[in-house]
């Protein structure tokens, strides 16, 4: 099996305004890929590098100009992104996994995938290499940038940074300097909030996120590893626009379930549910938010009921 060690660069809308909602809500497209292909031992195998001509966001976004040095000029020499993704699709051939600097190249492919007609689960068992780095070198922060972590390990910073091809490369040279046997073993054993995710869902077109919990074509989740639906828990609200659950299935255990809303318009929302797998101290956490919870809604009921009985009072 090969890794592919994946960054890539993207051009967002000038503003809100003129961000393209359909077929998909167009977060960024892409413009520029970077690859570095390695063997399980991490010995570099090959490079590629693919710059991509954007179908909608022709015009360079002044601050991703400003870091990537990529000018609206140099779009139109890219590849459209289907050729360019049936180059990258081909040269991954014919087993691999990915390796990202962080959650969003991944979650930015999808997207990109979707858009142009293609299966948006391409590549989403992938590793997200600051976690390993983080286990293994530094704990002290939430998240490290890449160039924090070039630096931390001594390797130059030879090359311009916002590169897709140069940050794949500067993450590769991280590779080299972590124990990734240890790592990519471990990998799946971390904490629910960092492992990767099994399996993820998009909604779109939600109108009113508020009943959420009770759209069964949200809530009626497929076990990731034998198909049949989970048995689904109290569904434990994190804010207006986040819920979790435990749910389980009597064969395969617990799983994590994460519902996240964004707003995709004035009336309409898109909704992804990610499943992760659960372990003691995701239930441990998940079972005192939910006596919080509780105990929220009874104090809640307990106002309501004595600013009742207050009103009572003041009528006699």
């Amino acid at each position: 099996m090969y890794y592919i060690i994946l960054d890539m660069e993207w051009n967002q809308a000038m503003d809100r305004a003129h961000t393209i909602q359909e077929p998909v809500l167009l977060r960024g497209e892409v413009i520029q890929i970077g690859a570095v292909k390695c063997d399980e031992d991490f010995n570099l195998v090959d490079r590629l590098k693919i710059n991509v001509a954007p179908k909608y966001y022709k015009k360079m976004n002044r601050h991703v100009e400003k870091i990537t040095g990529i000018t609206s000029a140099m779009l139109a020499d890219g590849l459209p992104f289907p050729e360019a993704f049936g180059k990258l699709r081909e040269w991954c051939t014919p087993e691999f996994r990915f390796i990202t600097w962080g959650f969003d190249d991944i979650a930015m492919l999808a997207d990109n995938l979707e858009l142009h007609g293609f299966d948006p689960k391409f590549g989403s068992d992938y590793v997200n290499l600051q976690l390993i780095y983080k286990n293994q070198i530094d704990n002290e922060r939430v998240q490290w940038s890449l160039s924090d972590a070039v630096e931390r390990l001594g390797i130059p910073l030879d090359a311009q940074a916002h590169d897709a091809m140069n940050d794949a490369w500067f993450t590769f040279q991280v590779c080299r300097k972590l124990d990734m046997k240890r790592g990519l073993a471990e990998y799946s054993g971390m904490s629910p909030g960092q492992r990767p995710v099994i399996s993820r869902e998009i909604f779109r077109d939600i109108h009113d996120i508020r009943k959420i919990t009770e759209d069964l074509n949200v809530t009626r989740i497929p076990c990731p590893d034998c198909g049949k639906p989970l048995c689904n828990g109290e569904w434990l609200s994190l804010g207006v626009v986040r819920r979790n659950d435990i749910c389980t299935c009597p064969e395969h255990g617990d799983f994590l379930v994460k519902i996240v809303c964004k707003r995709a318009s004035a009336d309409r929302w898109t909704v992804t549910r990610s499943v992760y797998r659960s372990d003691d101290e995701a239930l441990a956490s998940y079972r005192k938010k939910i006596e919080k919870q509780h105990a929220a809604i009874e104090r809640r009921k307990a106002a309501a009921a004595k600013e009742k009985a207050d009103d009572n009072d003041s009528t006699v």
